[in-house]
């Protein structure tokens, strides 16, 4: 009788941790799908000086935010053994304590970047989507950057720092459409 329970018991924390994988799995699809329409509303219509526009106090650059993104969505996809799409000089433009991209300076076709970033997305949503994903595996060693102990972890607070840098786009688009009389009316 007991080993029947404890059998039972393992059953349950067996569905348990499926129905916990297929809510991370739904939870995470859905956050990045809305960081994503977010990001595509930010450059729908602007071309490469737009994207170079800055708010007051020389903040950071539409550029710059849609190439960090692309940088740690390219984090997300090593984690989970998939190749990236950005090289070492771009990564080096985008990461994580690196310069401000300033007008004249070197920076990454705003064209380029929504091609990562459209990339990224795919295939980050076709592992999502695919079911199956153990959350609870260790994140690699050896990442640019690692932001969690399991795969959960590491996704959740990536996928939050996504998020922030998307909400930042919008101002960044209001700047633009401002300097191309379409803004603000």
């Amino acid at each position: 009788m007991k080993h029947e329970r404890d059998e039972e018991c393992k059953a349950k924390d067996g569905y348990r941790n499926l129905v916990k994988t297929i809510e991370l799995s739904r939870i995470f699809g859905l956050i990045l799908a809305r960081n994503q329409s977010a990001i595509e509303a930010s450059y729908d219509g602007m071309e490469q000086s737009d994207s170079l526009l800055q708010l007051p106090g020389r903040s950071n650059c539409m550029n710059w935010i849609l190439g960090h993104i692309a940088v740690y969505r390219d984090v997300m996809l090593l984690s989970i053994g998939k190749k990236p799409y950005m090289g070492e000089r771009e990564r080096a433009l985008y990461g994580y304590g690196s310069d401000p991209i300033y007008e004249d300076g070197a920076c990454v076709d705003i064209r380029r970047l929504t091609e990562v970033l459209y990339g990224g997305h795919a295939m980050l949503s076709e592992w999502l989507s695919a079911g199956g994903n153990d959350f609870n595996v260790e994140t690699p060693g050896g990442l640019y950057v690692r932001k969690g102990d399991t795969i959960g972890e590491h996704f959740a607070h990536l996928f939050a720092h996504e998020a922030t840098h998307a909400g930042e786009l919008g101002s960044l688009r209001e700047v633009a459409l401002v300097r191309m009389g379409k803004g603000w009316k």
